[in-house]
């Protein structure tokens, strides 16, 4: 189609137009989601209000709730909260306020931005975190070495996502239904649905009757139900297979439930940090558009221990860093196969895998100066490898081919070599100092040349 230059400058200045208003329109629209209104007097009298009704309503212990109240009011009386026109500093101030009086982890106040109130409902824009969009929680399921089966869940997602994850717990415990140990991983898993922890506790056990698991006890209408395990569960139950479960002072809740409960029954080893210590079930109620009351509404009571782990966390079996249990994890569960397997693979290969796993040194870290006593290079015959240090990090560098390949300290003088299952040790004479490079798993043997 022929346009002349007269028609041509109308038409782009037509699009121009509607460019501006577009952008005019779009700005005013951002403008208006990311405009923060202070807190007025009114709309905190209805906070204040809201809290006194729905923490005597529904707080699980009666009298501790009407302390909170008092706490509040009291605070309130005396101005404090006035002073906070900021939304979501008032609300992580009543947060505090509410927690201070027993510890309750699940008591608190949820402030929604205008962003998060203009995008609610609209999937394009607002993602839910806790189903599809994160797998349900399934974050990582794979095979390690030795054939030990890893399962890390990151949340155990809501109630509306139930039937949906169903068939994915299904696959995930298919495809480590071999393994001759599973490692679950739950740290910094802040929590979810109880139901969701009872489905995945369900495939651990392989009882025709359910197996109670907990009591919830709601104080509003003196009403107690439980969750038990389904026997009923699809694919392949694995009541034999040996269970470690990762936890860290970020495991909190309905992930705490997991770990709790297998301890308890006996069927899990539990390693890591002691957890959180929010046991209390909860509930939320709004205030307004932009404020949320978090009650804890419910009181948990193990089936086995007739108590629960509120403000004490569970407890591991073995104690040790975040940083360290997923090694520790992994060392006793390839013990664990390598006896399992006695007769069938040497334990020689369980002994190899193992002298690899790497143990974090955040706590005792090798120093530039540690490490430069190994810089220097090695030679015997046509064989020669430069070591060198970059960044604090050491090297090795082959001659022949001139790949270079990160070296990581497990202690005693020894180095993993990349990500091969080599390792290397320096022998160091009387004083101390460095004199020959040999190899752990192949005949290797160099003798140092230079320092350089």
């Amino acid at each position: 189609m022929y346009i002349n230059q007269n028609e041509q400058l109308i038409f782009f200045g037509r699009q121009l137009f509607f460019a501006f208003v577009f952008f005019l329109f779009s700005g005013r629209m951002i403008a208006q989601q990311n405009t923060v209104h202070p807190v007025s007097s009114k709309e905190l009298h209805t906070i204040i209000d809201s809290i006194d009704v729905l923490v005597k309503r529904y707080y699980i212990h009666p009298e501790v709730g009407k302390q909170m109240v008092q706490h509040i009011r009291s605070k309130d009386n005396n101005g404090s909260y006035q002073k906070i026109t900021n939304p979501k500093a008032l609300a992580d101030t009543l947060k505090t306020d509410l927690r201070s009086i027993n510890g309750d982890l699940h008591m608190g106040m949820i402030y929604r931005s205008p962003r998060e109130r203009a995008t609610a409902g609209q999937p394009s824009i607002q993602v839910n975190e806790s189903g599809l969009w994160s797998n349900y929680g399934l974050s990582e399921i794979k095979v390690l070495e030795g054939n030990i089966g890893y399962l890390k869940i990151s949340h155990f997602t809501r109630h509306e996502f139930f039937e949906a994850i169903k068939p994915v717990v299904t696959s995930a415990i298919e495809s480590l239904k071999n393994t001759d140990a599973i490692i679950v991983d739950v740290r910094d898993n802040g929590g979810g649905f109880e139901d969701m922890v009872a489905y995945y506790i369900s495939y651990f056990f392989d009882s025709a009757e359910p197996i109670h698991l907990s009591d919830y006890r709601c104080t509003l209408h003196d009403h107690t139900y439980g969750i038990s395990t389904n026997p009923n569960v699809l694919g392949t139950k694995l009541p034999d297979t040996k269970l470690f479960v990762l936890v860290n002072s970020n495991t909190g809740s309905a992930a705490e439930s997991f770990a709790y409960m297998l301890k308890h029954l006996g069927r899990a080893t539990i390693i890591g940090e002691v957890t959180v210590g929010a046991g209390n079930g909860a509930s939320l109620h709004p205030i307004n558009d932009r404020f949320t009351l978090v009650v804890s509404t419910e009181e948990t009571i193990n089936a086995v221990t007739k108590t629960s782990f509120e403000k004490v966390g569970v407890i591991p079996h073995i104690k040790t860093s975040s940083e360290e249990a997923y090694a520790k994890g992994y060392r006793l569960a390839l013990e664990h196969a390598k006896e399992k397997n006695a007769t069938s693979i040497h334990p020689s290969n369980y002994d190899h895998l193992i002298s690899f796993i790497d143990v974090p040194r955040e706590n005792d870290p090798l120093s530039a100066t540690d490490l430069q006593k190994y810089v220097g290079v090695y030679k015997d015959g046509n064989t020669e490898i430069t070591i060198t240090l970059e960044n604090n990090l050491l090297f090795g560098q082959m001659r022949s081919n001139g790949g270079k390949m990160k070296l990581k300290s497990i202690g005693n003088h020894i180095f993993k070599v990349g990500n091969i299952k080599e390792r290397v040790q320096f022998v160091l004479d009387s004083k101390g100092n460095v004199t020959q490079l040999k190899g752990l798993d192949n005949p290797m043997k160099l003798t140092k040349i230079s320092e350089k």
